[in-house]
């Protein structure tokens, strides 16, 4: 299982954000090229930045800070956060990004990834899915534009993910709004039921990132032994940033 420390950038600065809640921010000392060498330093292979700016707005707006943290550091970034257009992806994969990240506009509308300028592109593109509720099984109220509540919509998730993994996509990230910046712990049962869901939708084999909640090792080892049955990798946040454990004692977690 891969850790994967996050970068969430406002307004040029690191914050984290509760529950995806804007009104409720905690603001880090270091600039994000500052936290994204000291990832890199402990040991991360890949780091993952949103544009919490762009994300609300609908358009990339803190990209000269990203681009100058892909100029900085030599492990893998993904980005995320306000990327709807084919020049928002093109203008990021340009700088050096491995990975985009979209959301809001394949959750609108899936169609989106059968674009021939997108599809030339999806094998570097992850569709993350933000749960904030789970209505059964196998529907769930997802947050988009933002995560405001004007955003939220239902997903199939069976339907939905049958028609990204048909275009071509083969990364997912999917995080607990409920959980996210809370440290209060993931919640294993729901994810290992969630993936049961999405990997009986498609044939195709996908590659899952899960965030959200994460407060201690003892976390990291419960999603761990899921296995299989779990996220291949797991996005640390606001743990990191308050010194609950160190990106380097995650990393040797997993790796032992």
């Amino acid at each position: 299982m891969l850790i994967i420390p996050a970068i969430d950038i406002m307004q040029g600065k690191v914050v984290r954000l509760e529950k995806g809640d804007f009104s409720r921010v905690s603001v880090y000392d270091l600039s994000p090229v500052e936290y994204a060498k000291k990832w890199e330093g402990e040991g991360a292979q890949f780091i993952h930045v949103v544009d919490l700016d762009g994300a609300k707005l609908g358009e990339p707006k803190n990209f000269d800070t990203i681009r100058e943290i892909i100029k900085n550091v030599k492990v893998k970034v993904e980005v995320g956060g306000g990327i709807r257009s084919v020049d928002a992806i093109k203008k990021y994969l340009l700088i050096g990004v491995d990975r985009i990240v979209l959301s809001t506009k394949v959750i609108e509308d899936t169609a989106f990834l059968l674009n021939a300028e997108v599809k030339e592109y999806l094998n570097k593109v992850a569709v993350s899915i933000d749960i904030k509720h789970m209505e059964s099984t196998e529907v769930i109220t997802t947050g988009t534009g933002g995560w405001l509540q004007s955003g939220d919509a239902l997903i199939d998730i069976p339907s939905f993910i049958q028609a990204i993994a048909d275009a071509g996509v083969r990364y997912v990230n999917f995080s607990d709004i409920s959980k996210d910046g809370m440290m209060k712990g993931p919640d294993p049962e729901k994810i290992s039921n969630f993936l049961k869901v999405v990997r009986a939708s498609t044939p195709h084999e996908l590659y899952f990132t899960y965030a959200g909640g994460i407060s201690s090792l003892e976390d990291i080892r419960s999603l761990k032994s899921l296995g299989k049955n779990g996220a291949a990798a797991v996005i640390v946040g606001r743990a990191l940033y308050e010194s609950k454990f160190s990106l380097k004692d995650a990393i040797k977690e997993v790796n032992s």
